[in-house]
């Protein structure tokens, strides 16, 4: 059996690449988040190229807060296990 480091290693473990989550909060959300910009759309048609930059400017500030949390979780974690390995 490989250890984590070994799967993160050869590539097994990727935390970015995780599935979106599936509880019904989320899948509430994104369906609101549809109806908002067809709603948009309806409107006002020409705002399509705009609510695309708006969308990729969204994703990218998600993509930033995810690695931060990512980070602190991360180190976090480290903490704990310094914190038992000293007691």
């Amino acid at each position: 059996m490989k250890s984590i480091l070994e799967k993160l290693y050869y590539g097994e473990i990727s935390p970015c690449s995780l599935p979106s989550p599936t509880t019904k909060r989320y899948k509430d959300a994104s369906i609101e988040v549809e109806q908002i910009k067809a709603e948009i759309l309806a409107k006002y048609p020409s705002s399509n190229e705009v609510i695309e930059r708006f969308e990729d400017a969204i994703h990218i500030t998600a993509a930033c807060e995810g690695l931060q949390d990512f980070e602190r979780g991360f180190r976090l974690g480290a903490e704990f296990i310094l914190a038992l390995m000293n007691e």
